[in-house]
């Protein structure tokens, strides 16, 4: 278990672990071992460690390399997480939007000021000219499963190979609640109109730094619309005959599957 703790963070040392990162690809070991003590690989000036927090008592930074280190083999971060239990995939997501943040954080957003130091025990940089903070951009998105009787609305966008299925998702707008995200997105993308709206659980999606928010929905009224550029095509499917869905490391496949659950659960005999 991760714990991040509010503590001065500790500079690198022999006795942490390591997440390597090699432009957006992690770097591994054998049986794709992603946590690499100190001693498998040379530092250098330019890997910008970065404290994650501890993990079982050690702590954890991770580094960017220009170059694969000898040893190493590049995995991408997604193909990573899907072979990851919870605990891990939470580590993983953190140290790679931490990674991110401070490599898109070079120089201050309002004055151009290069900002070469980070807070002691935050994650956060302060431009020396204008003092304005800079923390690891969180993009808040909502996703849906949408229930209508014995059937979930699944949809697949332009991205999607074809026959692979997922949930109605998007970014939530400034100024909005997610509850209202919800019912605009599903309106916007396939013209229907919900209700019942709740919250089921939320999970980091780190490409590059999203924090995706799980509902579920009943359907109200509307036909079917799928909107032009954003949707390839959308339809009711029984829950028993499904399509091909995302993987269940996923907060789409875990909505869909304890959806599926819920809507047994609560079938009228």
């Amino acid at each position: 278990m991760l714990e991040i703790g509010t503590q001065t963070h500790p500079l690198p040392h022999q006795d942490a672990l390591y997440i390597l990162l090699h432009r957006n690809q992690v770097l591994v070991e054998s049986d794709n071992q992603f946590l690499t003590p100190f001693t498998h690989f040379q530092p250098n000036s330019k890997m910008s460690a970065i404290y994650c927090g501890q993990w079982l008592g050690q702590d954890i930074f991770v580094c960017r390399f220009e170059s694969i280190p000898k040893g190493f083999s590049e995995i991408g971060l997604r193909e990573l997480l899907f072979l990851q239990d919870q605990h891990n995939y939470i580590l993983l997501s953190r140290a790679h939007q931490l990674s991110t943040w401070d490599r898109d954080h070079q120089f201050c957003g309002r004055c151009g000021s290069p900002m070469k130091e980070k807070h002691a025990a935050e994650h956060t940089k302060i431009c020396p000219s204008c003092n304005l903070r800079h923390y690891p951009r969180i993009s808040p998105c909502v996703i849906i499963s949408i229930r209508k009787d014995d059937q979930i609305l699944l949809a697949r966008g332009p991205q999607a190979p074809k026959g692979k299925f997922s949930n109605i998702a998007g970014f939530v707008e400034a100024g909005e609640t997610l509850e209202q995200a919800v019912a605009r997105e599903i309106r916007e993308e396939v013209g229907l109109e919900v209700t019942n709206i709740r919250y089921v659980s939320s999970q980091p999606w780190s490409f590059p730094h999203q924090l995706m928010a799980g509902f579920f929905a009943d359907y109200d009224s509307g036909e079917i619309t799928p909107a032009a550029g954003e949707i390839e095509e959308a339809n009711w499917y029984p829950i028993d005959n499904l399509p091909h869905i995302p993987n269940s490391a996923t907060i789409s496949g875990q909505l869909i599957n304890q959806h599926i659950e819920h809507i047994r659960d609560t079938k009228t005999p």
